[in-house]
This record gives structure tokens, C-alpha cells and sequence, in this order.
């Protein structure tokens, strides 16, 4: 892969860093400048800084990696700076898991097949891994969200405590802000007041995650396959996908008297009534008069008629919707907001999440089937380029490319 490497180094250098750090970053940057994009690079180098100067400790596939690439010239800075720093190396407990997952390895590596990312050992094939930076935690993106709301909904949905930021006022003019998750130092941030220290910190905190943690990202929704009206009413959407296994939930029954008697007398379902089967093919359907109805009873009875009917078509539409493969469907604008409540109403009843965008006129609803985090995690990593109609699953950057 062929990338940009006339950009200037120097220009990266943050105001609020000392001579002597920068002295380590500028090493880093200029040592790996061939090996990755710039984005990426940089934020290695944040990484390699905040595991030298402020501790951090990550899994150890990337204190592997931040080892590899500063084994070069670190040992000379730290001499000539007089630093003692511990060389960064695997605990006891990063061994144990290493050969934890060594085991998972051979009881998962079988149902990747295909899906398995071009780097050829991946160091770790879940997310519930105990080598993993926090197990479980996902991050979970989707089109036109900020950062924080990202560490939001990537919290909510993994289970885990938003992330703390915690500011160190160095001077009247210098902040510094430190992001913690799980009550682990991710990254470290500086800027001149808390708002900008709390921006630049979460961005640096993102770049770095993205780097060794798994992403779900939500695909955005296709306006040309939305759901409308007339799919309801006719119901044909799912008849390729589930094909002869969904119930027709119009058929009468076997059991039924007057279907019993048809039967018998040379009827077979689907012929019209008659000698040479020239009427209906479908019961006549009934209708309730109320007794001693009143002025505009017959529109009432009407109105109520077709909301029960429909109602009946939607719950049809949604139990071949739920045996369906399909993640999630978009209903169009034309539905009316009666309309609208009686298919949210149903979706409650299936266990369905729905959620409405837009306003007025522009007024849609969504629905998504509820899958736990672990299991949306396991159906992408078995499917074709880890997606599917509602998901896309992005394995951390540390795993897809070196």
C-alpha cells in the first residue's frame, strides 16, 4: 500500500510539549515514517509516548508493536536523558492470557475460514479475550456522530461506564487532560482551557482505540430498499428469502367444517368455486353490523374495519420479517402517524426496537432486530467482509494491515 511521506514531521510538534519528549516522538516519527500512513502513525507515537512517559499499559499486541518499532533508538535516548524506564515487556497475567487464547484459538480459528484478516496471526480473534485492552468493549460508530457521542453509544452498548476525563492545570495557560476507561489511562491530551483539553484528548483517546479495539459500525440506511405501503398490502418481500418454511397466517384450516365439505366434494385449494372453478377462490369475508346503529355508524365501522386489517397485515409482514436473515427494515414517509404508532405498537409486542427520524411530512420509522453485543459480534465474523444489511464489523487496525 503506497502513501504520502513528504509531509513534515516538525509540524507535529504540540506547543504544550517539553524539548526532551519531543526529542523521543520526533525519533519515533522519523523512524517509521515509511511504514504507515501519517494519521496512524501519529497516533502510534502517541501511544509510544504515553507507555513511556505516563505509564500506560496496553494489550500486548501493541506493547509488542510499540516495542518493535522503537527498539532502534529508544535505548539511546534514555541514556543520553539519564531515564530509567522499565522496558517494556508481557506480565504474568499477559502471559496467562496469551496462552488462553492460544487454546480459543484452535477451537475458533476453524469458523473464520475466508473472513480471516490479511494479517496472518491475529492476535486476538475476540473482543472477550482476556488479552484484550477492556474485555468486551466495542466501539460502536455510525454516519454523522461526533466523537463524544461515540464514546457514548460505544459505552451504552458494550455495558461498561462512560469514559472519565480528569484535567491537571499546569499553568494559566496550559491544561493537561487524561482519558480513562474502565479506570484505565487510554491517552493524555493538552490544550489551554478544559473544553479544548477535553476535545483534543477524546480525539487522541479515539485514534488510539481505534488502533486495538474491534468497531461495529452501523450502516447507513438505503433509501432505495426502504419498506412502503404497498409491500404491506401485498406482502410478497420475504417470499424469496424464507421461501416454503413461513406460514400462510391467511389459510384456513384443515379442520375447518366448510373446508372439510369442499374437500370432499373434489375442491382443492386454490381452484375457484363451480363446475369449472370459475368463482371465488377466497372466503367471504364477514361483516359485524351493531344493532340499532346510529348516524355515521357505516364510516366508523369502516375505519375501524381497515385499521384492524391492517393491523393484521403489518403483524403478518413483521413474523416473516423476524425469520428473515434481514437485520433491520426502513419503513418510506407515506405512512400516516396512525399508521406509524399501530407498527410501533406491534414491534413492542415481537420484542422489536424501533425509532422514528425525521419530521412532519419527512417522518420515518426504523426497526432493527435486539441482538446482544456478543452476538452481533459472532454472526459478522462468519459473514462475507464481516457484514451484513445492518452491520459492518472492523477488526482493530493493529490486526487488518501491518
Amino acid at each position: 500500500m503506497s502513501f504520502d511521506t513528504s509531509w513534515d514531521i516538525n509540524l507535529h510538534k504540540s506547543i504544550y510539549e517539553s524539548c526532551e519528549h519531543w526529542k523521543f516522538r520526533q525519533a519515533f516519527l522519523i523512524a517509521n515514517k515509511n511504514k504507515y500512513p501519517r494519521d496512524r502513525l501519529v497516533t502510534l507515537s502517541n501511544i509510544f509516548m504515553n507507555v513511556e512517559f505516563m505509564e500506560c499499559r496496553y494489550p500486548k499486541p501493541t506493547m509488542n508493536l510499540i516495542e518493535n518499532l522503537s527498539k532502534d533508538f529508544v535505548d539511546n535516548l534514555r541514556n543520553m536523558h539519564n531515564l530509567k524506564v522499565p522496558k517494556i515487556s508481557v506480565t504474568d497475567s499477559d502471559a496467562v492470557g496469551a496462552k488462553v487464547n492460544e487454546n480459543a484459538e484452535t477451537s475458533t480459528t476453524s469458523n473464520l475460514k475466508n473472513n480471516q484478516p490479511p494479517h496472518k496471526n491475529m492476535r486476538y480473534l475476540t473482543p472477550y479475550d482476556t488479552n484484550y485492552i477492556i474485555p468486551g468493549f466495542m466501539l460502536k460508530t455510525s454516519q454523522s456522530v461526533s466523537i463524544f457521542d461515540i464514546f457514548e453509544q460505544s459505552c451504552s452498548y458494550s455495558g461498561i461506564a462512560k469514559p472519565e476525563i480528569i484535567y491537571e492545570h499546569l499553568s494559566n495557560k496550559h491544561v493537561r487532560s487524561k482519558f480513562y476507561l474502565q479506570k484505565q489511562l487510554i491517552a493524555v491530551g493538552n490544550s489551554n482551557t478544559e473544553k479544548m483539553a477535553h476535545k483534543n484528548v477524546s480525539c487522541i483517546a479515539y485514534d488510539i482505540l481505534k488502533e486495538m479495539c474491534f468497531t461495529i459500525k452501523v450502516k447507513e440506511i438505503d433509501q432505495q430498499f426502504q419498506t412502503t405501503l404497498s409491500d404491506i398490502l401485498n406482502d410478497s418481500t420475504f417470499d424469496k428469502t424464507i421461501g416454503s418454511n413461513t406460514t400462510d397466517y391467511n389459510k384456513i384450516s384443515d379442520k375447518n367444517v366448510g373446508n372439510m365439505i369442499l374437500k370432499n366434494m373434489g375442491w382443492k385449494e386454490g381452484d375457484g368455486l363451480g363446475k369449472n372453478n370459475q368463482g371465488i377462490t377466497s372466503p367471504i369475508e364477514i361483516i359485524h353490523h351493531k344493532k340499532r346503529g346510529g348516524l355515521g355508524v357505516e364510516t366508523c365501522e369502516t375505519n375501524e374495519t381497515n385499521s384492524t386489517k391492517f393491523k393484521m397485515q403489518v403483524k403478518r409482514y413483521l413474523m416473516k420479517f423476524l425469520d428473515s436473515p434481514k437485520k433491520r427494515l426502513s419503513f418510506s414517509t407515506e405512512f400516516t402517524k396512525d399508521e406509524r404508532i399501530i407498527i410501533h405498537s406491534i414491534c413492542t409486542k415481537f420484542g422489536l426496537r424501533t425509532k422514528s427520524y425525521g419530521n412532519q411530512a419527512n417522518r420515518r420509522l426504523v426497526i432493527v432486530k435486539v441482538q446482544t453485543p456478543r452476538d452481533i459480534f459472532y454472526e459478522l465474523r462468519n459473514c462475507n467482509n464481516f457484514e451484513n444489511d445492518c452491520y459492518i464489523l472492523i477488526p482493530p487496525q493493529h490486526e487488518s494491515n501491518k
